[in-house]
């Protein structure tokens, strides 16, 4: 987090470290975070968190991670939670009401919509 009155940067989660584990601040781990997204209420961050094959959700106010979606395995399968699968999940925005993250799976050549509320992803498009 880069504080632009001051330009202040600090860590707001992640070891450091090739990781993958949720949690809070530097006890949560990352493995080559590709891209964010902000909720439009600005409490939470989005994460594709490509090298683990997950879609990780960042609590601003207190730097809690989760996984939304996605097992931890390549690969290529709709469904709710660690029963989907991702392959190098790159770029992510989210939808105006904040209900639905679109990912760009590249190595999947497609498009996913991920339900914020329960960790359904389906294929849209590809």
């Amino acid at each position: 987090r880069v504080e632009v009155a001051t330009g202040e940067v600090t860590t707001l989660a992640g070891s450091g470290e090739d990781g993958d584990a949720d949690g809070v601040g530097d006890a949560a781990e990352f493995c080559d975070p590709a891209g964010i997204a902000i909720s439009p209420d600005g409490s939470a961050l989005f994460v594709a968190d490509q090298g683990n094959q997950k879609m990780r959700r960042v609590e601003l106010a207190t730097g809690a991670v989760t996984t939304i979606a996605g097992s931890g395995d390549e690969g290529d399968a709709d469904g709710v939670g660690d029963a989907a699968e991702f392959c190098e999940p790159a770029a992510i925005t989210i939808s105006p009401d904040g209900g639905a993250l679109l990912v760009a799976d590249s190595s999947n050549h497609k498009i996913r919509r991920v339900a914020v509320a329960t960790g359904e992803v389906t294929t849209i498009a590809g």
